[in-house]
């Protein structure tokens, strides 16, 4: 495949790194993107010599709009099938104890990133016979949740950013897929967070490997929706029928013993 490149975002560590895996594991050619000093280049070089393909990386801030044009201008020098807008942040605070660089950091990453980027990069895609865009949400965008409050409603956005393009671009052989993984010890940060959850929480943990070759499948077959590991389809489930009031306070009771 040596002129089909795939462009992942945070792909440096967590899912982001088991996305980029995969598709190299499948004969894909790599662009790969993390902020920098995030060892980039050494996860560049171990998949080129693993996998015998094709992996150029950049070391950018995605937060920043001129990083974001840097990055488009870039990845728009190669043919691209594949875009995945896995690139996110979020975490735990109340709302008066967030600083403003918190917020604006949440929106900038998870919304504007992913929206500027699919926007800038479509022309390219549109090139190849058939193009596929990943972008990955999460169970948190199937309802608010106190003590998250900006990151669920940004997940949301992804939900609805990418069902939307997929019915737009279904004329142009692009398909977009939304991904909703749980909780995914990513760093030892966020699986301290996890572990110190429920036991229900923690029985929702699906393997990022795993969940990297859920995602990659759906997004191959030109599915709208994945939800990777059965008790987060069963949770989804739940989530559908209780009432907005119950699911809230719920979820929100759930993750204010995380930051007591």
């Amino acid at each position: 495949m040596e002129n089909n490149f795939a462009l992942i975002t945070g792909a440096s560590q967590g899912l982001g790194f088991y996305l980029s895996r995969e598709l190299a594991k499948r004969g894909y050619n790599l662009l790969i993107v993390s902020l920098p000093n995030e060892t980039i280049k050494n996860t560049s070089e171990d998949l080129e010599k693993e996998f015998n393909v094709i992996v150029k990386y950049k070391e950018l801030n995605l937060t920043m709009k001129s990083d974001i044009i840097e990055l488009c201008d870039w990845a728009n020098l190669y043919p691209i099938s594949i875009l995945i807008n896995n690139a996110g942040c979020g975490g735990s605070k109340k709302i008066e104890d967030a600083s403003l660089t918190y917020i604006e950091t949440i929106i900038k990453l998870n919304i504007t990133a992913t929206t500027t980027i699919t926007k800038l990069l479509l022309p390219n895609l549109v090139k190849n016979a058939k193009s596929h865009i990943l972008n990955i949400a999460s169970m948190a965008a199937f309802s608010p949740i106190g003590y998250k409050t900006v990151y669920p409603a940004s997940k949301k956005f992804i939900d609805f950013f990418s069902l939307g393009l997929h019915e737009e671009l279904k004329g142009k052989n692009i398909s977009v897929t939304v991904a909703y993984p749980g909780p995914m010890k990513t760093n030892k940060e966020v699986t301290t967070r996890i572990e110190s959850q429920s036991k229900f929480v923690n029985l929702g943990v699906v393997e990022l490997d795993t969940i990297a070759k859920m995602c990659i499948d759906a997004m191959l077959k030109g599915k709208r929706r994945v939800i990777p590991g059965k008790l987060n389809l069963l949770s989804k489930f739940i989530l559908s029928a209780l009432p907005l009031r119950t699911k809230v306070r719920i979820l929100s009771n759930t993750i204010k013993k995380e930051i007591n």
